[in-house]
């Protein structure tokens, strides 16, 4: 099946807690991703992700989770940290009016996870409503730049294009260097950090716990922390992603688990 590069995120030392036990390591110099094509599209609406991540170097590291839609690198959708180490969200293969999101803060801690949760409701009334990114529970409200999907907008995510995980989807070369674990996609629900974290209140540091909740038509669990399949999906939705350029036993690595 391949196993995942395991890197251990969490150690239990709250009650509640969900330990996660490795992660799955993409290298641009591999060509490592995950495909998969939607048979019917999901809510365009509104929908979560809520990933776990550790950067491996500093500059552009495209592709964390994109449909292919236009295929020509503008008509697309992606989340990623751009060239100077800020978290974009950018999305133009949906309906006209688009999110691009750029936040103020930099993001170079390469010693340390992040819990990332993008949120996405094109139906409420406000616009800066409709689109959120959560790191470790807290809201980012500061943003160099920052455009709002038009209500009732369908976003190019959870159509029935092929979404990458681990690249952009147009490009053969553009791939990530990141460790990534305990991925959720949320079709048809705008969830909050809470459903996936807490605050440990022993160390007062952001923590895994286990979601509950449904996954709607199109939504996945990706565990990537080496005990199942690369791409097996455990939500029970059967939503499996292809993983390509991974094979092979891997060592193991151990890491503190401290968050920033």
């Amino acid at each position: 099946m391949g196993l995942a590069n395991i890197h251990v995120i969490t150690e239990d030392r709250a009650s509640g807690a969900q330990v996660i036990g490795g992660s799955l390591k993409f290298v641009s110099g591999n060509s490592n991703y995950l495909s998969r094509t939607p048979g019917s599209a999901g809510n365009q609406k509104t929908w979560t992700f809520s990933v776990w991540i550790k950067r491996l170097k500093s500059g552009a590291n495209p592709g964390i989770f994109m449909p292919v839609t236009g295929g020509d690198g503008v008509n697309e959708s992606q989340m990623r940290f751009d060239s100077s180490d800020r978290l974009q969200v950018y999305d133009s293969g949906g309906d006209a009016g688009y999110v691009n999101v750029v936040t103020t803060r930099v993001f170079r801690d390469f010693s340390s996870w992040y819990h990332l949760v993008f949120t996405y409701d094109s139906t409420q009334p406000t616009s800066s409503n409709r689109f959120g990114i959560y790191v470790n529970g807290v809201q980012e409200t500061s943003f160099s730049t920052a455009t709002y999907p038009n209500q009732n907008n369908n976003s190019g995510w959870n159509n029935t294009s092929r979404h990458d995980i681990g690249r952009v989807a147009y490009s053969s070369n553009n791939y990530i260097d990141t460790y990534l674990s305990n991925a959720h996609f949320i079709d048809g629900q705008s969830l909050t950090p809470s459903y996936f974290g807490f605050t440990d209140p022993l160390t007062n540091t952001w923590r895994p716990k286990k979601y509950t909740g449904t996954y709607g038509t199109n939504g996945f669990y990706l565990p990537m922390d080496g005990n199942s399949p690369i791409g097996e999906d455990k939500s029970g939705r059967g939503n499996n992603w292809t993983p390509v350029n991974f094979g092979g036993s891997n060592t193991l690595e151990k890491a503190t688990g401290a968050l920033p």
